[in-house]
Formats: structure tokens, sequence, C-alpha cells
């Protein structure tokens, strides 16, 4: 009975990571369009590209294994069935329930992995893929990159640079500023490099002039070494508001009651705590769905294309639920039962319809022979 649990398990296993690898990356490659723009314009490097694309992994897992879990369920199943497999398994005197434990054991460990993604996982990466978009959109060099061309930072500076080296070296710098409040001035440098402070980005230049029109008579200073601030201050990072795929399960479910967005977005929060903890049943609740229409079908030779196509049908309706209920519930926060029991009930069902004791059809007897007639009795 080991044997047969383990070969199974494997074998259900196997088909769910290389399905949730191969939807990941089908859906990674799609979402990391969003990330083109960092390489074409702010000069981010693949390796780091890579990296910000590879943080929204721990979101697709969550999403896709239960589904990949469910179809690698069908799919072992049915393969089972068309061997005839499944048949030897029972006339060895295994039941339904034993037959189905090897897929719930799997989907026990999927669903373990999808509760560290959500609980864990997905808040961390979403902040850290946060840090590094503000930090790679702050650094205003990578704008720089752009040789040739005038850079407008905001309404108020202009940038232009002729050239920068490879090593980040800016040559041919002109930089001019015309905040609100304050004498515009223009700086001329032959060359200068980006270099991040405690108080944001900066330009550090050499061997420049800074010219200044004021009381209608021109200022012009030069210098050997300054520094030009491009803006974008990192304390204004900190005035954030944190996105609830940002936030730790606590902060979810008892949001703040001082922070107006939080006041605001109060039902949205909470409903998304509720989800980080529903979603992570989904594979269980699929596999039970899967198992109860495969394992309690009646054999047949030409196959169970009508259990698949049902089991397919109803795994839709409940996901479609799940998916329809969330986004409800952050409206209407009543709608949180109905959020579980779409994912507890199929299940529930599901796992009585597998401890129930299958009904074998007993064989008429066969007619018994009448006498023949006009024979004496004995």
């Amino acid at each position: 009975m080991r044997r047969v649990t383990l070969y199974m398990s494997q074998q259900i296993a196997a088909v769910t990571l290389f399905a949730t690898v191969v939807l990941c990356v089908a859906v990674l490659l799609v979402q990391s369009v969003r990330l083109i723009d960092l390489i074409v314009n702010r000069g981010v490097g693949l390796s780091q590209f890579g990296y910000m694309a590879s943080l929204m992994v721990p979101r697709f897992v969550a999403l896709v294994m239960p589904i990949a879990l469910f179809g690698a369920t069908l799919f072992s199943y049915n393969r089972m069935i068309n061997d005839s497999e499944l048949v030897v398994l029972r006339s060895a005197g295994l039941s339904t329930w034993s037959l189905a434990r090897p897929a719930l054991i799997v989907a026990v460990a999927a669903s373990a992995v999808c509760y560290a993604m959500t609980l864990y996982m997905m808040p961390a990466a979403a902040k850290e893929l946060r840090f590094h978009l503000e930090e790679t959109r702050s650094q205003w060099g990578a704008a720089l990159l752009q040789e040739g061309k005038f850079t407008n930072v905001g309404d108020e500076v202009t940038i232009f640079v002729r050239e920068r080296t490879g090593s980040g070296e800016l040559q041919g710098i002109l930089y001019h500023s015309q905040a609100a409040g304050e004498t515009a001035f223009t700086v001329i440098a032959e060359r200068g490099a980006v270099v991040e402070t405690e108080q944001g980005p900066r330009i550090v230049v050499l061997n420049g002039t800074r010219q200044s029109f004021e009381d209608g008579r021109m200022h012009l200073v030069r210098f050997d070494r300054s520094t030009i601030d491009l803006g974008g201050d990192r304390k204004a990072s900190e005035n954030y508001w944190d996105q609830p795929e940002e936030r730790f399960l606590p902060r979810l479910l008892y949001p703040s009651e001082t922070d107006p967005n939080d006041v605001y977005y109060r039902p949205k929060l909470i409903a998304e705590g509720h989800g980080r903890l529903v979603l992570p049943i989904l594979p269980i609740t699929y596999a039970a769905l899967a198992l109860a229409f495969m394992l309690r079908a009646q054999f047949s030779r030409r196959g169970n294309l009508g259990g698949v196509l049902c089991a397919v049908g109803v795994m839709t309706v409940v996901l479609i639920g799940h998916l329809s209920l969330l986004n409800a519930a952050g409206r209407n926060l009543d709608l949180l039962p109905a959020l579980w029991a779409n994912a507890l009930a199929p299940l529930l069902i599901a796992l009585a319809v597998l401890y129930k004791p299958r009904k074998h059809k007993r064989r008429a007897p066969p007619p018994e022979t009448a006498e023949p007639l006009g024979q004496p009795a004995e």
C-alpha cells in the first residue's frame, strides 16, 4: 500500500510541478512587459531586470498552483483508468479512499506552499519590488542615457548630457534650474557622475561654471567641484501608503483606525486578508473535486470524458466564484462567509462522496432449469 501511495504521489507531484513552472513562466512573460520601460528608458541591466521580475513569482505561484494540481490530478487518474491500473488496484482490495489518498497528500503539501506564499513570500516580495522600482525611478541618471537629448526633471529642471561612458561618467553636462521663488541659474560642466545620498540623487560635477542673471547683471562663478540636486527626495517614500499586496496578514485583518487611507479602504484590506487565508484551501478543494468525478465514475473502455468535462466545469465555477466574491467582499464585508463557503462547501461534499462506500451491483442468479414434463418422479 505504501509503495502504491508513493508511486501515485510522485506522479501527481511531478505533473503539478511541471504545469506550475510552465504556467508561471507564461504569466511572467506577459507581466514583465510592464518592466520593459526600465530597460529602454532607465538603463536597468538584465540581471537587475531579472531579479525584479522574479519578485512577481510568489503571487503567480499561489494563483497557478491550485489549477496546476487540478489538471495533474485529472491527467494522472484518467491515465490510470485508461491503462486499467485502477481496475487492478480495486481488484487488489484498495478502497476509493485509499486510491484518493495520494492526490490528497500532494494537495495538502501544495496548500502548505500556497500558505507560505500568501502569508510571507507575497508581501515580502511586493515590498522588495516596490523598493527597487522607486530606487530605479529616483535615479535620474539612468534617464540621462539618452545622449544628446534634453531631459526634463519635473517642471523646474532641464538636463543635457553630450555623452555617457560605460563607467557611468557623464561628459558635457548642462543643467538649468528655474525653481519657483528662486533665481534661475545654469550650470555647465566638463564631466560628472550621479551619486545616491540620504537626501536623494545628486550629480557631482567637475570643472564647470554657474551662471545666473540677477539685478540686471550676469553672475558667473567658476568651480572645480560642485553638487547638483536632482530632486526625488527619499523622505517622500516614507509617506507612501502600503498597498494591500505589500502588507502582512495582521495589517490586513486589523487596519489602522487613524490612517485616513486605511479607514477608507478598510473593506478592501480585510477582504484581501481573508483571501490570503482562503486561496491556499483551493488546492485541496480542486483535488477533491477531481477525485470525486474520476473515482466515482463507472469504468468504461471508451474513457471518462464526461467525468473530466464535469470536473472542469465545477472547478471553473468555484474559481470564478472565488474571484467574484473576493472582489465583491472588498465593497461589502457581509460576503466574506460566502467567500469561505465557496471554498469549503465543495470540498466537504467531494470528501463525503469519496468516503461513501462504493456500491457494487449484484448479478442476478441464473434461472433455474425446469424439470422436463412427463418424467416420473423418483
